[in-house]
């Protein structure tokens, strides 16, 4: 029975996502809440800070079926901390997107313009996703080598969705494509409560996906961060201590190429990855060449 009801759950997310964001995007529009995107074209910017709005209320749903059938599929403290993450995350990702600049472009561009006197929203949010990555780990582990880990599994996430937000629907097949690997994951281990934590936000991402694919709107830090930071802390309570290595080893090494290559590049000079990355867009990366 609350299988059902969190399949419904799921099942409006998707709906209610699909039918508000036209309208969001549309008040986005009148308040000039507008940048260019990879065509050149001005797009509502910062539409990922809906996602925060469409699950609040289910997981408030969360809160009163846990509250009348007490149960193991929901379990509330580690909901309470996903929640505190999510929407700090959010508000960081969101600030950035309305406030910030682009003359200090990366982590060393943030630094060096720290080191020069100027705080920029790009050093402000890089420091708030680490320190909200730090919480979430000490309050969802124990001992200091594993704080570490789950601390920059969460943080690398985060920073690795923010990196792949660069062109329509990029970023939402990773985490779609993240998604179905938990999921596999909670039906081998038998961990549904992992994964039960994050269907208002997979519905939610799933409702807007469309208008993000056509480029009609950019969820921006606002959303990337935010499903970077779900993507951390869902690995950090599905894996056991040689997954989240192995996980943080891929992470390291993603970093490491993004560091000499650009993404964009990576993605288009391979095959299999620029299919999908291509898939459903309407404007390919090689028709801009």
């Amino acid at each position: 029975m609350l299988r059902l009801i969190f399949f419904a759950i799921f099942c409006f997310c998707v709906l209610t996502s699909y039918m508000l964001t036209p309208h969001f995007i549309r008040l986005f529009v009148h308040g000039n809440c507008l940048a260019e995107n990879f065509k050149g074209e001005m797009i509502p910017q910062g539409i990922g800070v809906t996602f925060a709005l469409y699950i609040l209320p289910w997981y408030t749903l969360y809160l009163v079926i846990n509250n009348y059938y007490p149960n193991d599929l929901v379990e509330i403290g580690s909901m309470l901390i996903m929640i505190t993450a999510l929407y700090t995350a959010s508000l960081l990702g969101f600030i950035d997107d309305i406030l910030g600049s682009r003359d200090a472009l990366g982590l060393k561009g943030h630094i060096k313009a720290l080191l020069s006197g100027r705080l920029t929203t790009g050093i402000i949010k890089a420091a708030g996703v680490l320190i909200i990555s730090l919480i979430a780990s000490i309050f969802l582990s124990f001992g200091f080598w594993t704080i570490l880990i789950n601390t920059l599994l969460t943080a690398l996430f985060t920073n690795l969705l923010n990196m792949l937000d660069l062109r329509p629907g990029r970023a939402i097949k990773f985490y779609i494509f993240l998604t179905l690997i938990f999921g596999i994951n909670a039906l081998l281990t038998g961990k549904y409560y992992s994964f039960i934590l994050i269907l208002p936000l997979i519905g939610s991402v799933i409702g807007y996906f469309p208008f993000d694919l056509k480029a009609r709107c950019m969820m921006g830090d606002a959303g990337s961060n935010l499903l970077g930071i779900s993507a951390g802390i869902l690995s950090i309570i599905q894996f056991g201590y040689y997954g989240k290595l192995i996980l943080l080893f891929l992470l390291i090494i993603i970093h490491a190429i993004t560091e000499k290559h650009s993404l964009s590049d990576v993605i288009k000079h391979s095959r299999l990855l620029s299919f999908f990355d291509n898939l459903g867009r309407e404007c390919k990366d090689d028709q801009l060449l």
